[in-house]
């Protein structure tokens, strides 16, 4: 009996311990990316095709070329499996591609919740988190007016393109 309220015990423990950071953020590390020569957006305001969301729905997450440049300056990478795991995933989206300065292009997808992603040329993939992204398109819900940062990135110079 002694046993297996022992055993309880521990099982309990284990549980709660496992569950006490369900509320977290991943953690979220600087991309190190170089400066972006230029944004396509290729589709904006789309519903995941694995989604009961209809595309009205979607219709009115739409990012401008210059928002999705600041979310790329501003995001930071999380772990894959805290991508996965962790950040809420949407069914809106919006994707394109990112051309940098030093010639590395890049496929990228945004969610409405400002989980994303960015595909490099070279093969590796950065998943990507954006708590502090402001733009008007982002579920409210999310936003962190004490968190917000600033990109360092001059994004006057970018050169904006339409898919």
């Amino acid at each position: 009996m002694v046993a297996a309220v022992l055993i309880f015990a521990v099982t309990a423990n284990v549980f709660f311990t496992m569950n006490d950071d369900a509320c977290t953020e991943p953690e979220i590390r600087k991309t190190h990316l170089p400066p972006i020569s230029t944004v396509t957006v290729l589709a904006n305001g789309a519903a995941s095709p694995a989604s009961a969301e209809s595309a009205e729905q979607c219709a009115n997450f739409k990012l401008s070329e210059q928002e999705i440049g600041e979310y790329i300056c501003k995001a930071g990478t999380v772990a894959e499996h805290d991508y996965f795991h962790m950040l809420d995933w949407s069914p809106c989206h919006a994707s394109g591609k990112v051309t940098f300065k030093n010639g590395v292009i890049g496929t990228w997808a945004i969610q409405q919740y400002r989980a994303g992603s960015l595909k490099l040329s070279s093969g590796r993939t950065l998943y990507l988190y954006c708590p502090q992204c402001q733009a008007k398109a982002f579920r409210l819900w999310m936003i962190d007016q004490n968190n917000a940062g600033s990109c360092d990135v001059d994004l006057s110079e970018v050169r904006l393109e339409h898919g």
